[in-house]
């Protein structure tokens, strides 16, 4: 059962990542004017150097109050370590190794499929970009990912304008992942509506050890993993994995290499020096999307267009980053540098070619905490100033037959984005807090052309004043009740900013005009623990404005981004764990639910039908049985159900699926571990998901849009601990 310490008892190191919330763009500055720039920029800085002021007043203010605990149940995850803001005062959740111990993952999806309020829909079948969304933020994003932020320990595995290739993320190198959904995160990162996945590099509690897995299956699939974790004053972290797959689709080939990397060392008796780094590859083929009807009688075939046009994507990212973190009787204070190197090689059917994208950007934070009592008062404060700033270079060509063709496009990009959080958890009753926060943020992107486009311009400055706040209240040990209001922004990406117009071989880059989309949220929860069964439960409900919708003609197409007017973003996420045996025998069934309900509000075009792309609800059924000989078992259940719109005129639909996974396994020895796999148990044709959303399907036989699900799939995997 994981703890939160008031502000006068929370010790342990800090890490370089706190929640805030933000919604509707509400300009503090004017725009434009040769001071304007700045004037936003001094306004930071002028509040960033109050800072030592403020911490000199709180620390000769401090009083050491005596020690409490409460304890709160957080089922099917860990405690988590990051966020203290969003942790107390919002839904969060943590994903461990462990959790993944005995199971065969080869997907995002598989990885946090028991984490309520996340959506993963799976594209082709293997570590490719899934559909991912928290709260119906992302929606239509794939292949590049958006509106979720991803994290390296609390500095971002993403370009400048903080669009990232989920493809390149292996979570299994890591000891935990953590997961915030909302925005009460403003601290951790700036700019994004739905919700942030933090990976950790270290485990302080895990023992040292030389671990090496492989498993392989059905289709050609293969995986193998190697870790090490090291003790002493020098602490260290490291994996690498190198997998592989046929595909269950033709034209389905991948394949995928990645290495985690990371040492912390101990600078006296009250710092800590972290030098991190990550690399992955990946190379995959593309079969892409069918009709409806080939879909559903032919699921693994490819179109006429995959056939010619060879679609696949070779994709690197490599991330380097440091930070140094120190503690006092009184709080902590960290600083961290990252930088991240991208390049990415898409070829893409005919109408929109092939897309030669090089990203370089930088970023770091400042963080300051304090622990203070003031009137009577337990406090926990935090300032928090984050930057980053990058360059894409990006040269678009035809697609003749498989080979790249002519160029018909060339940009460069420029990112920056500034932000300073600030925010205090006060504590007025051992069982009660109330929180409050706000960020200030600046930014720009800027998007010039070349040749053969050389006219091509695009410039957006965006400034906003986002407040957030909360409370929490907690009766007894073993229940806690949380509410939360917060707004935020988010601004466009350069993909959402640039579209290809014309019909192949004439095609030509054009831009978007787009202005930053923002969100106001109101939510609430519960969490506890009855008996022996813990359980949680959270309500929201976000009012949209200006929603970034990237849309697709009739035939799948892209065809850019536009702002919508108004929308609704509500939703109940729900999970629990039910010890229905913990003696030597043990006997667990865990159920995760994510209802969601996202629609336009009084739009004048679309009224307020659904959004598309969005399933009403997701869940999963997991009952779990280990014995004392070693031998475990489980059965899960995933479903997507409810009729899904693919268009947001609400035209076309499909049906949602449940499939049914396996497993069992057998742990002979402290060292060995050895299990099966079945997915897709009884063989069950269904969609996973679409490639992007329509904005009217007006001939809905002729879309070919649909991205079927693999078959039935055995897995068979070991693990020995050295």
């Amino acid at each position: 059962m994981p703890c939160f310490r008031p502000p006068c008892q929370a010790g342990g190191w800090l890490s370089p990542r706190h929640g805030c919330a933000q919604t509707a763009p509400r300009p503090i500055f004017r725009r434009g004017g040769p001071c304007a720039r700045p004037l936003r920029l001094g306004w930071l800085l002028g509040l960033l150097c109050a800072i030592p002021v403020l911490i000199r007043a709180a620390d000769e203010a401090a009083i050491v109050l005596p020690p409490w605990i409460i304890e709160e149940t957080r089922p099917a995850t860990a405690a988590v370590h990051g966020d203290y803001f969003a942790s107390i005062l919002g839904p969060v959740s943590a994903v461990t190794a462990g959790d993944w111990s005995g199971r065969s993952i080869t997907t995002l999806a598989e990885a946090l499929r028991r984490t309520p309020g996340v959506m993963l829909q799976e594209s082709f079948g293997g570590f490719e970009p899934p559909r991912l969304s928290i709260r119906g933020s992302g929606l239509d994003s794939a292949p590049t990912s958006r509106g979720v932020a991803l994290l390296l320990d609390g500095l971002p595995l993403a370009r400048a304008d903080g669009s990232f290739h989920s493809g390149l993320f292996d979570p299994l190198l890591f000891p935990r992942v953590e997961i915030y959904r909302g925005t009460l995160h403003m601290a951790l990162t700036p700019a994004v509506l739905g919700g942030v996945l933090n990976a950790g590099s270290f485990d302080p509690a895990a023992p040292p050890a030389v671990t090496l897995g492989a498993q392989a299956g059905d289709f050609g699939a293969w995986r193998t993993q190697l870790s090490a974790r090291t003790a002493g004053p020098l602490l260290g972290q490291a994996a690498a994995a190198l997998q592989q797959s046929d595909g269950w689709r033709e034209h389905s080939t991948q394949e995928r290499a990645a290495l985690q990397f990371a040492l912390h060392r101990s600078v006296g008796d009250d710092a800590r020096l972290d030098v991190s780094a990550y690399a992955a590859r990946a190379d995959y083929e593309v079969p892409g999307p069918l009709t409806l009807a080939l879909a559903e009688t032919a699921p693994r075939s490819v179109n006429a267009a995959v056939q010619r046009d060879r679609p696949r994507r070779d994709s690197s990212v490599v991330h380097f980053a440091t930070q140094f973190k120190s503690r006092t009787a009184h709080g902590e204070s960290a600083f961290g540098l990252a930088a991240l190197g991208y390049q990415d090689e898409f070829f893409q059917l005919q109408p929109n070619g092939v897309t030669d994208l090089n990203a370089h950007a930088v970023s770091g934070h400042a963080t300051f905490s304090r622990r203070v009592n003031l009137g009577g008062t337990s406090h926990q404060w935090l300032a928090r100033l984050t930057g980053t700033t990058g360059r894409d270079t990006v040269d678009r060509y035809l697609n003749m037959n498989a080979q790249r063709g002519a160029r018909f496009g060339s940009f460069h990009a420029h990112a920056d984005t500034v932000a300073l959080s600030v925010e205090d958890v006060v504590w007025l009753r051992p069982h009660f807090a109330l929180g409050a926060g706000f960020a200030a943020l600046q930014g720009r992107r800027e998007v010039t052309g070349r040749a053969p486009s050389p006219g091509l311009r695009a410039k957006l400055d965006f400034d906003d004043f986002s407040p957030r706040g909360g409370v929490l209240w907690a009766p007894r040990e073993s229940f806690t009740l949380h509410a939360a209001v917060s707004r935020s922004i988010e601004p466009p990406t350069f993909d959402d900013l640039v579209t290809v117009q014309g019909a192949h071989p004439n095609l030509a880059l054009a831009t978007r005009p787009l202005r930053p989309q923002s969100a106001v949220t109101f939510e609430t929860g519960l969490r506890g623990r009855t008996g022996q069964i813990d359980w949680s439960i959270t309500a929201y409900r976000a009012a949209w404005r200006r929603e970034i919708l990237r849309l697709a003609d009739a035939n799948g197409l892209p065809r850019g981004a536009v702002n919508a007017a108004r929308s609704r973003h509500e939703g109940l996420e729900s999970s629990l764990r039910w010890h229905l045996r913990d003696d030597a025998h043990k006997l667990t069934l865990t159920l995760t639910s994510t209802l969601g309900h996202f629609r336009f509000d009084d739009d004048p075009v679309h009224g307020g039908n659904r959004l598309a792309g969005a399933p009403p609800h997701t869940g999963s059924a997991d009952l779990s049985y280990e014995s004392p000989r070693g031998f475990f078992a489980g059965i899960e259940t995933n479903w997507v159900a409810g009729r899904i719109p693919v268009d947001h005129a609400n035209r076309m639909f499909y049906d949602g699926h449940t499939l049914t996974q396996l497993r069992a396994g057998w742990r002979p020895s402290p060292r060995w571990l050895i299990h099966l796999t079945v997915r897709n148990l009884f063989d069950r044709d269904h969609l996973a998901s679409t490639a992007g959303v329509l904005d009217v399907a007006r001939n809905p036989a002729a879309t070919a849009i649909f991205l079927p699900g693999p078959g039935r799939g055995f897995t068979l995997g070991a693990e020995l601990k050295l």
